[in-house]
């Protein structure tokens, strides 16, 4: 006679236990991993909204690198604007910034940028033209909350090279998680010679 106690298998509790652990494990690398992608997408969507915020910053500082005639507006914005103003000296800067624009035939002083407010009370950076209108330069997603402008040298008996500080700082919010952000730099007008 064999021994039929050697031929038996797995009893139904270690079944039940290891399909529990396999279960609890598989869960929480799921979970791990769905995490992981989440945060993978909400960095992603952060990076192109920030690459959108410099992007903006790269082309308002070359266009007005090349243009000429800056005006520091620290009221209302109106396109042309009458004579170059500097607004270095206030402290406060201007809050928006009136220039001519190299080519495309443009008349003196005809664009701006400016910090406008949306449906949604956040506020965007604008490009204004008096043939174009106004355009948002940057992504829904960015709130800029400080726009500044400070002129020196536009007026044409200054020794000094024209040039524009610009301050901008707000936020980029991304599946209600703000991120804040502040950028700044200075565009000097390139020599007419």
């Amino acid at each position: 006679m064999k021994n039929n106690h050697l031929k038996q298998g797995f009893t139904l509790i270690e079944l039940i236990v290891s399909t529990a652990i396999f279960i609890v494990v598989l869960v929480i690398t799921m979970g791990s991993l769905l995490s992981s992608s989440n945060q993978s997408k909400k960095s992603s969507a952060l990076r192109s909204a920030m690459d959108n915020v410099n992007f903006a910053m790269e082309n308002m500082s070359r266009n007005i690198r090349i243009g000429t005639d800056y005006v520091c507006v620290t009221s209302s914005v109106s396109l042309p604007a009458p004579s170059n103003v500097d607004c270095l000296t206030s402290g406060s800067g201007g809050g928006a910034l009136v220039f001519t624009p190299t080519g495309r035939g443009s008349t003196p002083r005809d664009t701006a940028y400016a910090r406008s407010i949306r449906s949604d009370s956040t506020y965007a950076l604008q490009r204004c033209t008096t043939s174009g209108g106004c355009i948002d330069m940057v992504a829904p997603e960015v709130n800029v909350e400080v726009l500044k402008f400070f002129v020196s040298g536009s007026d044409t008996t200054d020794t000094t090279s024209p040039s524009v500080y610009i301050i901008m700082k707000g936020t980029v919010t991304i599946k209600n998680v703000p991120t804040s952000f502040a950028i700044q730099t200075l565009a000097a007008q390139r020599s007419s010679e």
